[in-house]
């Protein structure tokens, strides 16, 4: 089985991802999350998932 070059890097962005959404979870907390958080939190989450695939598919 190869093993992946990038585990490291994955597993790091994955816990700052997690990490973000927790905190970010807490400050935003209301009835109308969408509204309230703006659109920075959803662009901030999207470019962590695109670095953890891209480093995913980059090491296959």
């Amino acid at each position: 089985m190869k093993r992946e070059n990038n585990a490291a890097l994955i597993v790091f962005l994955g816990i700052v991802l997690f990490i973000y959404m927790v905190v970010n979870a807490f400050r935003h907390i209301t009835v109308y999350v969408v509204f309230s958080s703006g659109l920075t939190p959803f662009i901030i989450m999207a470019v962590l998932i695109l670095a953890i695939v891209i480093l995913i598919v980059r090491s296959l």
